[in-house]
């Protein structure tokens, strides 16, 4: 069906084309909501605000005290509107005054275009936008939104004589649900082994459940409006343009999501990309895709120097093939167990400002190699989750023999704290006595002997726990009673209807990288959402089932 462009005409060479025109409800709002916190209703308004055209949807408040709490900031919105207005002059000035703005509200004064107006059942309605979608704005909260469809002709752009507009309301438009604020928290540096350098970077990790793999059925306990990839994308924008790492490593990333919008948001936003996707597709409604892991850098952060694709389907026909006296009938009993499709992205980066000036003077580049990846789920094969982590592990000792480089082992690596993947990771081999290691049916894992690697591999979060009395601020303290007293890793990073755990992990090399900040972690108490006060995730303020976990590091000079 073609579609009128933002004139209104029809394409060239079609003979007709649908128009849409947005508008907003210009009656006053149904009901406002605080402009700080954007969830309650609103009880009073700044008339000081809307004299000096304020927009009107900054002078809401939810309450006296919040008013109070917000009135150094909301002083200022009266000061920038005063000097708004002296830089235009008395003319300006008076003009400031003259009726209402494109949101109804008066003191918008006439700085803006005139807007398009119906009048529809004595109601009036002020154009804002055109075409087949419509996002909201700040500015709409409140107000109720109609959508009016013409078929447009040649010669006839708001439909045939005579003919009547279809139309759809919608309810009022509420707030974006935003899940609690999440700050950085100070590491305590005292103590630390080796001289740091004065640079620093953060880097943020994020399985974003990829929407080949939700249902409404499988999240039942959201509601559906909250499950669609339309919605949970922005939040997700959000949650980077609010943490702006240095680097970023994202799972479960639609390869049509990440050619049709992530990549392009994201360069806008400042950065570029590396981008590797599992080996098989699924067939959808929009052709061929999958998932994959993305590694975003800043430009002005880092340069890329090298990367690599780890296709583990790669290694599993190797092994296969290595299997010592295995028939056909066994190496296809092989492969059926090891060809998952998952994959690892690693890339080695050059920081574009050296942290440490002096090393800096003899010519020696600063380099980091960071690996994303996103480890096979099925929690009945922990035999192949252990061969996947020491299959990436064995390529990144590779590349740490090659140069002396610090390293960042980032992604969901869909293993608990104290699973053998995990022990493989923190302590560097698999104790002979670990249960998962009797699940070995292919015997890939023995001798236990081979189970290991000299990364000198640390967790990030695990540090929390080693805070003393001494540093734990409240926030600090509360954080780590999210930590887990015997394991050191978060409570919880994955919590869904099935299921709550930690699959998601942020590991740095100890002798060369020192975390100095960790954004903090939501409890139950945050995660809560809905009329039932439902814990699972993803929910309309947390559009994935998992969380975001980012860390501060600083360089040790060499």
């Amino acid at each position: 069906m073609p579609e009128c462009g933002p004139g209104g005409g029809v394409p060239e060479g079609a003979a007709w084309g649908l128009r849409l025109r947005w508008f907003r409800g210009a009656q006053g709002r149904q009901g406002a909501f605080c402009s700080v916190h954007q969830q309650r209703e609103a009880t009073l308004q700044c008339l000081l605000c809307l004299k000096r055209g304020v927009p009107s949807h900054l002078t809401f408040h939810c309450s006296s005290e919040c008013f109070k709490a917000d009135w150094a900031r909301h002083r200022e919105l009266h000061a920038a509107a005063d000097r708004a207005a002296a830089a235009k002059g008395p003319k300006g000035a008076k003009g400031a005054k003259a009726g209402p703005g494109k949101d109804g509200a008066s003191g918008r004064g006439g700085e803006e275009p005139q807007r398009a107006s119906v009048v529809i059942n004595g109601e009036t309605w002020v154009e804002v936008g055109e075409g087949r979608a419509y996002t909201p704005s700040a500015e709409d909260v409140g107000h109720s939104l109609m959508v009016v469809a013409v078929v447009a002709l040649p010669g006839c752009p708001d439909g045939a004589p005579g003919t009547e507009p279809a139309r759809a309301y919608s309810q009022r438009v509420v707030p974006a649900p935003q899940p609690p604020a999440r700050q950085m928290l100070p590491l305590a540096l005292e103590g630390v082994k080796g001289s740091i350098a004065a640079g620093k970077f953060t880097l943020l990790t994020y399985n974003l459940l990829a929407d080949l793999y939700v249902t409404p059925e499988l999240y039942s306990h959201c509601p559906r409006w909250a499950l669609d990839w339309a919605y949970r994308r922005e939040a997700i924008l959000r949650e980077v343009a609010t943490r702006r790492p240095d680097i970023l490593c994202l799972q479960e990333v639609q390869s049509d999501h990440f050619h049709g919008f992530l990549s392009g948001e994201l360069q806008r936003q400042g950065y570029a990309a590396v981008y590797t996707k599992k080996t098989g597709e699924i067939f959808t409604d929009e052709g061929y895709c999958i998932d994959g892991c993305a590694t975003f850098y800043r430009r002005d952060r880092f340069t890329l120097v090298k990367k690599y694709e780890v296709e583990f389907n790669k290694a599993a026909l190797s092994l296969a093939d290595a299997l010592l006296g295995s028939t056909e009938q066994q190496r296809k009993k092989a492969l059926n167990r090891l060809l998952k499709d998952n994959v690892a992205l690693i890339v080695v980066l050059e920081a574009l400002e050296p942290p440490d000036p002096a090393a800096a003077a003899v010519g020696k580049r600063q380099l980091l190699c960071v690996a994303n990846t996103h480890i096979h789920a099925n929690p009945e094969l922990q035999d192949v989750k252990l061969w996947q982590v020491h299959t990436l592990l064995k390529g990144l000792e590779k590349i740490a023999a090659s140069a002396d480089i610090p390293m960042l082992v980032a992604g969901d690596f869909n293993s608990t704290p104290g699973s053998a993947s995990h022990c493989l990771l923190v302590d560097g081999a698999v104790p002979a006595d670990h249960p998962e290691l009797q699940n070995d049916p292919l015997g890939i894992l023995r001798p236990v002997s081979k189970l290991c690697h000299q990364l000198p591999l640390v967790s990030a979060y695990s540090c929390l726990a080693s805070q003393g009395p001494a540093q734990l601020t409240p926030r600090a303290a509360k954080q780590k009673r999210c930590i887990d007293t015997k394991l050191h890793e978060p409570l919880f990073t994955n919590r869904t209807q099935d299921f709550k755990g930690t699959l998601d992990y942020v590991f740095f090399t100890s002798n060369s990288l020192c975390p100095s900040a960790l954004l903090e972690l939501p409890d139950e108490a945050d995660i809560m959402s809905g009329k039932n006060r439902s814990t699972c995730m993803p929910n309309a303020q947390w559009p994935s089932d998992h969380v975001s976990l980012m860390s501060e590091f600083r360089f040790f000079k060499a």
